[in-house]
């Protein structure tokens, strides 16, 4: 395919991010372009692939087009407006093939798709919720110029009454989550077994509220290797992974040093200085070393 002079070129990340489509769906439209209409691949880079954005924006404009020519069929709109649904009965009244879609943009599109309307017995949206999205629901993606409103989640200290009822937003601060909605779908996926069943329910407003006692939240802490603490060596030196540290050390990517260093290359960083879990407990824990100690053998290295 050739490329008009100056025509910008997006990876998959980034049609996600434009787009609010999810990776497996972009693989299946071009999986399918054939009869999709998906645009070909404009070249790759390893195992990345490019397309042209004008390409890309006319798929999702044509698509949009479509969809809002259709409605929704009128058994939906004359059910229950206030009749909840389980994730798998929103997957349904979506046309999703499974609840993936559905976790996959409340744990990477906060703010995105609509957060639960009650998450008691695991996560449930009111029928006129969702109907309320798919009608308002513009279909052509986050473009630049539109915001989503993402509410922030408060600053909780680990340290304070272990008895103290903290709610959802309180836990999902605690352990790293990024929002409320990608808390409520781990928990919802089991990822979560000591906060399962909430150890108290506040209906104040007339919506269920669960709460854990800070305790119970630190035990999830704990086993998922989250630390709740700002925790840095003596001296108060900067902690580095392995991205950082293979550019101090001159390896061309992270991938490169960490394959030093589970050869042996590297006896001087086989003991880190720190293992930091990612948010939300998701991902291997991830080695870090100081600053200055890697300077240091840098240093030792260019003058060997």
């Amino acid at each position: 395919m050739s490329q008009a002079a100056g025509a910008r070129l997006v990876d998959t990340a980034a049609i996600v991010e434009e787009f609010a489509t999810t990776p497996s769906r972009i693989s299946e439209w071009h999986r399918d372009r054939a009869t999709t209409g998906f645009p070909d691949v404009h070249h790759t880079e390893g195992r990345k692939r490019f397309w042209e954005h004008d390409l890309v924006a006319a798929f999702f404009a044509a698509k949009a087009d479509s969809r809002n020519t259709r409605t929704l069929p009128a058994s939906v709109l004359e059910a229950d407006p206030g009749e909840l649904l389980t994730a798998a009965e929103v997957t349904a009244l979506l046309g999703y093939k499974n609840a993936s879609s559905v976790y996959w943009y409340l744990r990477n599109l906060p703010g995105y798709f609509p957060e639960p309307d009650e998450t008691i017995d695991g996560m449930r949206w009111r029928r006129g919720t969702i109907v309320a999205w798919v009608q308002s629901r513009p279909g052509k993606g986050r473009h630049a110029g539109s915001t989503r409103t993402v509410k922030p989640l408060p600053k909780v200290s680990a340290a304070g009454d272990p008895d103290e009822l903290l709610g959802v937003p309180e836990a999902a601060a605690l352990l790293g989550f990024s929002s409320t909605p990608s808390f409520s779908s781990s928990l919802s996926q089991g990822n979560l077994p000591e906060l399962a069943e909430p150890e108290s329910l506040d209906v104040a407003g007339g919506r269920p509220r669960k709460g854990w006692r800070r305790a119970t939240i630190l035990a999830a802490a704990s086993r998922l290797g989250i630390s709740t603490t700002k925790r840095r060596p003596a001296g108060g030196s900067e902690l580095l992974g392995a991205e950082e540290a293979a550019t101090i050390l001159g390896y061309s990517s992270a991938a490169s040093f960490n394959g030093a260093l589970f050869r042996g290359r590297l006896p001087e960083l086989e003991e880190p200085d720190a293992v930091e879990a990612q948010p939300g407990g998701r991902g291997k824990p991830q080695k870090k070393w100081t600053r200055k100690r890697l300077e240091k053998l840098a240093a030792a290295r260019s003058g060997s």
